[in-house]
């Protein structure tokens, strides 16, 4: 698929979210963005949000991969408990929730420019955006994003809190089961 008729998908996708009161911008491929992307700011409470990028992959040989991401920064966190937040507790936390979660994938990222430590949240779907159906599917989605990203955190917190990787999946867990 062209490169504009994909521009044109997340521009479809723009409108389609603000539907559901999601604040969205779009960017188009240049100095701020390597592809063209939609950024939607997602707020999960007060204290928890996230920004998710939408943006097309191309794949000649299977189509048009439609990839969500955002990502979770850790350096702040990692440098104000350097005991409890070290690299084997995140590379654990982040296998156990990969096997809990149904759908994506979390990825822990290191780099030697800032932000150093981050969690990245991978969904990626083939679509070309080019019907409602299509669109439906993206919100929903998002809000299963948000769910893993909540579900991240709240782990996250757990173990700044003083539990084990294990401990801290098992009150998550019990949570899940109250609802």
């Amino acid at each position: 698929m062209e490169k504009e008729e994909l521009r044109e998908g997340l521009k479809r996708l723009q409108t389609h979210v603000e539907q559901y009161e999601l604040e969205s911008v779009f960017l188009e491929e240049g100095e701020d963005a390597p592809l063209d992307s939609l950024v939607i700011g997602l707020e999960i409470s007060e204290e928890l949000s996230l920004d998710l990028t939408c943006n097309f992959v191309d794949l000649q040989d299977y189509g048009s991969m439609l990839q969500f991401y955002g990502q979770l920064e850790l350096d702040g966190m990692m440098k104000e408990s350097p005991e409890t937040l070290t690299e084997s507790v995140i590379l654990q936390m982040v296998n156990a929730l990969n096997k809990v979660i149904s759908v994506g994938q979390l990825l822990y990222m290191q780099d030697e420019t800032a932000p150093e430590h981050t969690i990245g949240m991978r969904y990626t779907m083939l679509t070309e955006l080019d019907s409602e159906e299509e669109l439906e599917k993206c919100v929903d989605i998002i809000e299963l994003m948000m769910d893993i990203y909540e579900l991240l955190c709240s782990v996250l917190i757990l173990i700044l809190d003083g539990d084990n990787v294990q401990e801290a999946m098992e009150t998550v867990a019990k949570l899940i089961q109250e609802e």
